[in-house]
């Protein structure tokens, strides 16, 4: 069976039909994963516009039920787009507003307006005489105008609007591929295979310059390169289908003229999501001698691992000023230092501190000293974090962690596995880090003993 094309059209009433059934698939996605794990669902206005923002506000949400709601959000989005593509094909007009399909919330604005969108007439465009073959100036064109689009987007998006969301993660390389797509092939129709290359190329020639300006670091760059590569293709193949109808008469490169809006939207409505991690150990050692270890001042022995080689902050060590509620708690990371004040403070039972000022989240690789990267600092923070010491038969003793963190950046269900991970990584470090000198501790007190006696 062949799938349809961007290429094609689809006409006002079969898009009245099949639109909003799309629109809706996140939200059955959501509803029928929260139903499965038993939360209640409460279908507010903030879940008909952010569905997978009211999945992610779930407590404990295992990683597979964020990424299946990602990944069907993702084809929906890819399809309803498609849908649009082609509606707008039909109308010859509508290429702006079928560009927005990517975007959560902005969607049902958009299809609203192009279902009730009027057939213009049509006329003969630079697409009109394709043929297959290559026009250098135009191919160069496009891929330029897809670097000079990441660039723009992310001044606008991160240095002005202070925004990290489906606009600039999404939308913005699927306009590239737009872009360069139709560029590329607005006189001379290339392959799709071609087309795709030269999306490809556009993209990372634009990351490249991110680093080359110091507007971003490698790390960033490589973790956002999947979710982008996947949008700037899709939007690669609606570019150069548009150019192959014929009459898009620029239209699709005014869709570029709608990314500032977008930011600002997101950046009126960010996402504040709260991550709870948890990790726990057991050790061989009196809850005692656990207590001293954890309110110690040695730093961590452990090497950070990968998380930490990639530039992600992991911890040193903690320092306490004092004891007892109140007492401030110094922790050392590998980006700076953290400060925080003790909370709940039980001697061999619990201790938990709330951070007052935290340094950045990651520090960039870059060949530069200093990333304009506004995210490291704001957009992934740790609130609180507690220590339980719970007695156990033989003299061993299991000591919990919990971690309190907030996050700052969309598509919530791409970045909060990755966060999850990065925050349990630190936190069995500690663990392992603290049940090795305590058992250490203990070891050597134990052949102390034996020679003197």
């Amino acid at each position: 069976m062949r799938l349809p094309a961007f290429a094609g059209v689809t006409r006002p009433r079969r898009y009245a039909l099949l639109a909003p059934v799309l629109l809706l698939v996140p939200h059955a996605a959501v509803a029928l994963l929260l139903r499965a794990r038993g939360t209640p669902l409460i279908a507010d206005a903030g879940f008909w516009l952010l569905p997978l923002r009211r999945l992610a506000m779930s407590p404990d949400l295992p990683p597979e039920d964020a990424g299946i709601a990602f990944a069907v959000a993702l084809m929906a989005a890819g399809a309803l787009a498609l849908l649009s593509f082609r509606r707008a094909n039909w109308s010859g007009a509508g290429y702006a507003l079928a560009a927005v399909m990517v975007v959560p919330a902005a969607q049902i604005a958009a299809v609203a307006m192009l279902a009730l969108l009027p057939r213009f007439e049509q006329r003969d465009g630079p697409g009109s005489a394709l043929a297959p073959g290559s026009d250098t100036a135009h191919v160069v064109q496009g891929v330029l105008a897809g670097v000079a689009i990441i660039v723009a987007a992310v001044l606008i998006s991160a240095l002005t609007f202070g925004s990290y969301g489906w606009s600039l993660f999404v939308a913005t390389p699927f306009l590239v591929g737009v872009t360069t797509g139709y560029l590329a092939n607005r006189r001379l129709l290339l392959s799709a295979r071609v087309t795709a290359r030269l999306v490809l190329i556009a993209a990372a020639l634009g990351t490249a310059a991110l680093v080359a300006l110091a507007l971003e670091g490698f790390v960033c760059i490589l973790l956002a390169a999947p979710l982008g590569a996947v949008a700037a293709l899709i939007g690669g193949a609606a570019g150069r289908a548009v150019a192959k109808v014929g009459h898009g008469g620029g239209k699709p490169l005014a869709s570029v003229a709608l990314l500032p809006a977008l930011f600002a939207l997101e950046a009126a409505t960010p996402p504040d999501l709260p991550i709870d991690e948890r990790a726990s150990i057991e050790v061989t050692a009196s809850p005692g001698a656990v207590w001293s270890a954890l309110i110690g001042d040695q730093p961590i022995e452990s090497g950070p691992g990968l998380l930490g080689a990639a530039g992600l902050a992991y911890p040193l060590r903690g320092r306490l000023l004092g004891q007892g509620v109140g007492a401030v708690r110094l922790g050392e990371f590998s980006t700076g230092v953290a400060r925080e004040r003790v909370t709940e403070w039980a001697p061999g039972h619990r201790l938990t501190f709330q951070v007052l000022t935290q340094p950045p989240a990651m520090e960039e690789m870059s060949p530069y000293r200093r990333v304009h990267a506004p995210h490291v600092q704001g957009y992934f923070e740790t609130g609180r974090t507690s220590f339980t010491l719970v007695p156990l038969s033989g003299g061993r003793t299991r000591l919990d962690v919990e971690a309190q963190s907030v996050l700052r950046v969309e598509p919530v269900l791409y970045w909060e596995p990755l966060a999850r991970l990065a925050i349990r990584v630190n936190l069995s470090r500690v663990l392992d880090d603290l049940k090795g000198k305590v058992e250490a501790g203990g070891r050597a007190a134990h052949l102390q003993s034996s020679r003197e006696s």
